[in-house]
């Protein structure tokens, strides 16, 4: 999961494309949007911003889209497309999400565990206080479609997941394993199918100099 922001509404991304600051500000996946130069995928800038009290993500994302409006000189609107998704239910037995703990912080880890060849041979995720659609918004970029949430269930959960292949040959994040281990370890089922999605065209944008 990308973590741009901090307390006390600090934002910073470094080395950053403007493509990916977008689909970050706008909550999208790469599937979402087209247009725009040629640089806004390959050029990279560091950008450092702070915002009044202590706003949550949704809050420093409008923050960013202004902030990119304005730096880029963007000029972007919106379409309804029918694109191939993932639509998460539930699956036929009772979800392995647990309610968060009291005073627990909102968090994911995702450690790599190293095979005897020193590469990464699965990963071992913990999320805490996190909600299905950070779920989705976090796995939806590995498996290259939206995720669309038809579960259901609101609010935070605490939940494990270990991603270890039966392959060597198969990466520990191939999408296969991420959908198969979502629906046996977690109880949630991933369904392939076109729905109407938010779909962004950047019509033109502006490089800006360094220093600015």
């Amino acid at each position: 999961m990308v973590q741009f922001t901090s307390p006390g509404g600090r934002f910073r991304a470094s080395a950053t494309t403007l493509v990916f600051l977008l689909e970050w500000a706008y909550g999208i996946q790469p599937s979402q949007h087209s247009g725009g130069p040629s640089w806004i995928d390959t050029d990279r800038y560091d950008v450092v911003a702070k915002a009044e009290g202590n706003p949550t993500d949704d809050q420093m994302k409008l923050m960013l889209q202004t902030l990119l409006t304005e730096r880029f000189q963007l000029k972007l609107h919106h379409e309804i497309k029918e694109l191939p998704v993932y639509v998460i239910s539930v699956g036929k037995t009772a979800p392995k999400l647990f309610p968060p703990k009291e005073g627990e912080a909102h968090s994911l880890r995702v450690s790599p565990q190293m095979g005897p060849d020193q590469k990464v041979a699965s990963y071992h995720v913990v999320a805490t206080r996190f909600s299905l659609t950070q779920l989705t918004d976090t796995f939806a970029r590995q498996l290259g479609r939206v995720i669309v949430n038809k579960t259901g269930l609101d609010g935070d959960f605490d939940f494990t997941l270990d991603l270890t292949p039966d392959d060597s040959r198969l990466s520990p994040l191939d999408p296969s394993l991420l959908i198969d281990g979502m629906r046996e370890q977690l109880g949630l089922t991933l369904k392939s199918q076109k729905e109407p999605v938010d779909f962004l065209v950047i019509d033109s944008a502006e490089k800006v100099a360094a220093g600015n």
